[in-house]
């Protein structure tokens, strides 16, 4: 018996938006978090969608969320994001969340892929 089947829910209930950029890290198992920002997410089966011309969407696994301040961010978040430095994941997110704070509070959710 796989690990999923032992869920309450075996069938993903919940989706995560990608950027289509991060479909490969994903793939091979290099960005094994996403930073969320005024997005629940539980733990649980997900959906891990991509949005390209062609949506392509990856059955997951959350296995962790954890809240904490944008500014309490570390360079280890950011790496397990995928990302080089912190530098590079706070610009991204201000990217995706032009108006969000250093006192906001954000989610990082951790994800594995569905075997």
């Amino acid at each position: 018996m796989d690990d999923t089947t032992s869920l309450q829910h075996p069938t993903a209930t919940q989706t995560l938006h990608f950027h289509p950029a991060y479909l490969d890290a994903v793939r091979a198992e290099e960005k094994t978090t996403t930073v969320r920002f005024r997005d629940p997410v539980e733990t649980g089966p997900v959906s891990l969608v991509f949005e390209l011309d062609d949506e392509v969407a990856l059955p997951g696994v959350v296995t962790q969320v954890t809240a904490k301040r944008f500014a309490q961010l570390s360079e280890s978040d950011a790496r397990a994001d995928g990302f080089r430095d912190l530098a590079e994941l706070h610009d991204r997110l201000r990217f995706h969340y032009p108006h969000i704070r250093l006192t906001d509070t954000i989610a990082i959710v951790h994800f594995r892929l569905a075997k």
